[in-house]
């Protein structure tokens, strides 16, 4: 077994161990309130902003992303909590003892997806292991293409993003040229 391949067990250890103790309801109600928190933060930025700017005055420019950040970690905030109340439920039954353990197998996915997602951008900036460290490994060539391969699948909603992105960017320029700022 490569060093590399004991480093990315220890690290997928991790994982498995921070799954289980979370659960899958946990693991996956975080995923969901992640998302569903960007797409309400979206959604209302522009109503918190002008919220916000009834109570100040100067650098109107970070209201867009203050208000963002605010409604982000209210909603998700709000949807974990719930999600651990349901969960102390569920830990009386049965079903407790399945959620833990399949928690453990997403805890595994998500890190594998990150270290992949680490190794993807580690490479894209020349930055890779010694070939002493990769020589025999069996875990690095399963896991490096994980990211990749998501990345190209969820392609397809890049339009999403970017006139979401320009939409922000068009909303600093035109507070950046406020007066007031």
């Amino acid at each position: 077994m490569a060093t590399i391949d004991v480093i990315l067990l220890g690290m997928l250890g991790i994982g498995a161990y921070s799954g289980y103790k979370k659960g899958l309801f946990i693991g996956i109600l975080t995923i969901i309130a992640f998302f569903f928190g960007l797409i309400v933060a979206f959604r209302f930025m522009h109503w918190g902003a002008a919220l916000l700017s009834e109570h100040v005055e100067s650098l109107t420019f970070m209201l867009p992303f203050i208000s963002f950040l605010l409604i982000f970690f209210v909603v998700t905030a709000l949807i974990r909590l719930l999600a651990y109340v349901v969960k102390q439920g569920l830990n009386l039954t049965i079903l407790g003892t399945f959620d833990s353990f399949a928690g453990l197998v997403l805890g595994v996915l998500k890190w594998a997806m990150m270290i992949s997602l680490l190794l993807w951008v580690a490479n894209a900036f020349d930055f890779k292991a010694p070939d002493s460290f990769r020589e025999g490994a069996v875990i690095y060539p399963m896991i490096t293409p994980i990211a990749p391969t998501v990345v190209d699948m969820l392609d397809r909603y890049t339009p999403i993003i970017e006139t979401t992105m320009a939409a922000v960017q068009e909303l600093v320029n035109s507070g950046a040229g406020d007066p007031t700022n």
